[in-house]
């Protein structure tokens, strides 16, 4: 098959490693595959079948025109798949498509269970418009479809639960770095809202006042919440034990530095890192999500799950598996057996059968 997944930028996050994941699997498969970053990198080839238009940003008004000029190069019209992730990039698919004639399948995975424009008058007409343009809908979990459906119940028929998948010997078999030695709670992700790290923060902070633990908490990421979360850090009075590390390309190898793996989310679509951190053995504290129930599970084999708005239930939980090692080992090796469910090629063979499927 011709594949041609396009999607905003490559910069950390759990869509860009989906795409970058299936993109080397179906190469290795055999398959015809082009992976196009719209934003975030220098524009040219970046790796074998990667391109990036190298913008600023993924709203930029030319970016249009610029894949008008990939068209022959990457010879579009021969595609048979044409794969978006994420807003804009979806719409943007979606006009390309329309505007080129071209004959490929159009399909889309929803990575969120939320977003700005729902709940809008404007954002119900966009959304309609892009979504009813893809034959498939993948929704990275169960809680991303029952969202999606009802926001656009129209493109109820078009969806398809796949989990997303990661590389689970990369989080296997590292040893330990800088951090150990130390109780170290770490979380993966942008700082954005979404995330929730100021909750979080003031959740380490109430740890730190009642345990005799000598405490760090890691936040691997970087966003336009950083300056203020310093500052939050600060007031708090536990700025030294916060430590920012900003986008770090090594994941697997930080995973082992930790003794807890913190996802505080106040939305998620479906948490690739804490399949990341459950791969790698450690006991899990997240948000009680439904996107995150998925993954973790709702039995308290692997983590805790706990209320995204409650500080001090996130301290609890917290200081329980830092403080009971036992307890710790056994939801690890939960976490290690379950993650094998996430495995990139499982989420390979899925996309490639629907594929199949449609073009049959």
């Amino acid at each position: 098959m011709r594949i041609i997944q396009i999607i905003n930028s490559l910069k950390m996050g759990g869509a860009e490693k989906l795409a970058l994941g299936l993109h080397q699997r179906y190469l290795e498969r055999a398959h015809d595959s082009y992976l196009i970053s719209l934003a975030g990198e220098e524009s040219g080839w970046i790796d074998n079948g990667v391109f990036s238009l190298g913008f600023s940003t993924p709203y930029d008004p030319f970016i249009l025109p610029s894949l008008f000029d990939l068209k022959d190069e990457l010879d579009l019209s021969k595609s048979d798949i044409i794969h978006a992730h994420l807003f804009p990039s979806q719409i943007i698919t979606g006009l390309l498509t329309e505007a080129m004639f071209l004959r490929g399948h159009l399909v889309t995975t929803e990575h969120s269970t939320a977003n700005r424009r729902r709940g809008t008058l404007i954002g119900s007409r966009i959304d309609s418009w892009f979504y009813q343009r893809f034959c498939r809908i993948i929704c990275v979990s169960h809680a991303v479809a029952a969202q999606l459906a009802d926001w656009i119940p129209e493109v109820s028929g078009k969806l398809e639960v796949i989990f997303n998948g990661i590389d689970i010997g990369e989080f296997s078999g590292k040893s330990p770095s800088e951090y150990t030695g130390r109780k170290t709670i770490l979380s993966v992700g942008r700082l954005e809202e979404a995330k929730n790290y100021s909750t979080a923060i003031e959740a380490f902070s109430l740890l730190c006042s009642k345990s005799d633990s000598d405490l760090l908490y890691c936040i691997a990421g970087a966003g336009k919440l950083e300056s203020a979360l310093k500052k939050q850090a600060t007031q708090l009075g536990v700025s030294e034990r916060v430590i920012f590390l900003g986008e770090i390309s090594d994941i697997s190898a930080l995973m082992k530095s930790a003794d807890v793996f913190f996802m505080p989310s106040s939305r998620e679509g479906f948490g690739i890192a804490a399949v990341e951190a459950m791969a790698s053995g450690l006991p899990v504290v997240a948000s009680n999500l439904p996107g995150i129930g998925d993954v973790v599970g709702r039995h308290q084999q692997c983590g805790i799950l706990v209320d995204p708005g409650s500080p001090s239930e996130m301290a609890e939980a917290l200081q329980q598996l830092l403080e009971d090692d036992i307890l710790s080992r056994r939801m690890g090796s939960f976490g290690s057996e379950r993650a094998a469910a996430f495995s990139i090629e499982i989420t390979t063979d899925r996309y490639l059968g629907l594929y199949e499927n449609i073009l049959n």
